[in-house]
């Protein structure tokens, strides 16, 4: 039944942009709890440089934690996934706004053909933060 789980859970990570690799580690450590690098790349086949690349990239996105202890590091999936969710959409959000005013800086013939883009942006913008659902999207 944790095999069905963690497929489902490591889908789901996919979907978000993690690779496989980061994915399947993410899930091992959500439905395991803690294990060592050594412990993941044994269960899940991967090399051990190949885990420890990916929980490095898996701790610097705040997916993953760890905490030392007899002289190893156990890994620790953040399953605060409201707070995973928040995040994405922050720096979703964040990067779409640079987008419109990278556009907005641009001369005139080019602004004028990236119009339309900035206006569907700029819906999709107010929809993530929350101020209703823009004409274009009902």
């Amino acid at each position: 039944m944790s095999q069905k789980i963690r497929k489902k859970l490591s889908n789901v990570l996919k979907e978000w942009g993690l690779g496989e690799a980061e994915a399947e580690i993410f899930a091992t450590l959500a439905t395991s709890g803690g294990l060592t690098a050594k412990e993941i790349s044994d269960e899940l086949g991967y090399a051990y440089s190949t885990t420890i690349n990916c929980l490095n990239n898996l701790r610097r996105m705040g997916y993953v934690e760890r905490s030392k202890e007899k002289r190893k590091f156990i890994y620790f999936a953040n399953t605060d996934f409201a707070g995973l969710v928040e995040r994405e959409i922050k720096k979703m959000t964040s990067s779409l706004k640079e987008i419109v005013r990278e556009i907005h800086k641009l001369e005139d013939r080019y602004r004028n053909k990236l119009k339309e883009l900035a206006v569907r942006i700029e819906k999709a913008i107010k929809y993530i933060e929350g101020k209703g659902l823009p004409e274009g999207l009902k």
